[in-house]
């Protein structure tokens, strides 16, 4: 098979170079970046360290195919660049200008960020490029060359002077539209979602910012990306699969036995934190916001780290819906929690045993996750809701009283 070789930059900076063939991959480091940074430096991802040897194995392959999207939508995009659906090498030589945080894999002789090639779209060749997703009915200078991890299908488009661009070959992008999603068995999911991230953000909690648009037929949530800065820069970021080393198809945690995957998580990035209990503690804060809004969908992709000059933060929230208050077949809590990873059996207890696993004094855990359910509980009542989704701003707070009484949350009111 054909050996490949792909340039890797960081922030516009070369830092190393990805080779291989299909679904064997091999990433080198630069011999400057190494001197510059040190050996077992964090640059570009937890699960690979800055070393001078070439790094081989299943590490390079998932952080890098970490970066594509999931599912039929990596699907589309295979077929219509002629190319097997497991190639991530492939994927990212055409995807990889523009993906999540401030990494571009890009072919040799090619410039990093080239915004001279992002173009002004009229309103109808916007809402034309909405209403066809999951497929992409585009003119003929629209190329994909952006890549965003997950199932649901989106465009990654730029906003510049109220006007939508779309991101050419390493021009940054800066919002996400997903409509929604025909296929999807969870009612009102985008609404549910818009609320949640407004509910979050109302309770003092880091999250993304969205709206509501409608879109010609299609109703889509428009949401500004967090690894973007205000003037169209990149913010370095990596989902928890990446940083663990997990393959994508593996983001809902399998086991509930110990150490959970959380716990894992914590031990490996706390000692780059400033402060590893405080670390520490917005992780419970963002595990018991999943829990409290009925986060069926909180699994290892939708949590992620940022990266910023080797210390590691935890990101806002994002991808946050109440999935299990919309459809009851919605239980996994996408990591195990204390030993239990369905929503509906989660207790407060069970959050205080993940804390004290991650090193947290049991009364700081506690602490934390009490103060983001009273916090919810009053920002839920708060946040105005769609008449569909009307509701949640009852349940919400009454799933929140539960847990500070020491019970599991309710699904429905009464």
């Amino acid at each position: 098979m054909t050996r490949q070789s792909l340039e890797v930059y960081l922030h516009g900076r070369h830092i190393g170079v990805l080779s291989g063939s299909s679904l064997r991959l091999e990433f080198q480091y630069d011999s400057d970046i190494v001197a510059e940074y040190g050996a077992s430096s964090i640059l570009l991802s937890l699960s690979l360290p800055v070393t001078r040897r070439k790094i081989t194995g299943t590490s390079v392959f998932n952080y890098f195919d970490g970066l594509l999207p999931e599912g039929h939508v990596r699907s589309h995009l295979a077929s219509a660049n002629g190319l097997a659906t497991p190639d991530a090498l492939g994927l990212l030589r055409i995807l990889g200008a523009d993906c999540a945080g401030a990494v571009q894999v890009i072919p040799a002789g090619m410039s990093p960020a080239d915004s001279s090639e992002a173009v002004p779209m009229t309103d109808t060749e916007v809402i034309n490029t909405v209403e066809a997703l999951p497929t992409w009915d585009l003119p003929e200078n629209f190329a994909i060359t952006a890549s965003l991890g997950g199932v649901q299908s989106k465009v990654l488009l730029s906003r510049r002077d109220d006007v939508w661009v779309w991101p050419g070959r390493g021009a940054v992008s800066t919002h996400i539209i997903k409509p929604d999603p025909h296929d999807s068995p969870v009612p009102h999911l985008l609404t549910g979602e818009d609320w949640a991230l407004k509910v979050a953000a109302a309770a003092g909690l880091p999250a993304a910012e969205s709206r509501l648009e409608t879109f010609g037929a299609r109703q889509a949530i428009i949401v500004t990306r967090y690894d973007r800065t205000r003037d169209g820069g990149r913010l370095h970021q990596e989902d928890f699969t990446q940083a663990l080393a997990l393959a994508s198809t593996a983001k809902y945690e399998g086991t509930t036995s110990a150490p959970s995957r959380l716990t894992t998580l914590v031990d490996t990035a706390a000692p780059h934190t400033r402060d590893e209990n405080e670390f520490r503690r917005d992780l419970i804060r963002a595990v018991t916001f999943n829990l409290v809004i009925g986060n069926g969908d909180a699994h290892s992709k939708n949590y992620s780290l940022l990266i910023r000059d080797g210390e590691i933060l935890l990101a806002p929230l994002y991808d946050v819906a109440p999935t299990q208050l919309l459809y009851p077949r919605s239980v996994n809590a996408g990591h195990a929690l204390g030993g239990q990873a369905r929503l509906d059996q989660l207790t407060l207890e069970h959050i205080m045993r993940e804390g004290v696993a991650w090193g947290l004094d049991a009364d700081d855990a506690r602490s934390a996750a009490v103060g983001v359910l009273e916090a919810v509980a009053e920002a839920a009542w708060a946040s105005p809701a769609d008449d569909t989704i009307g509701f949640l701003r009852e349940l919400v707070p009454a799933r929140a009283g539960d847990l500070l009484s020491g019970e599991s949350a309710r699904r429905i009111l009464g």
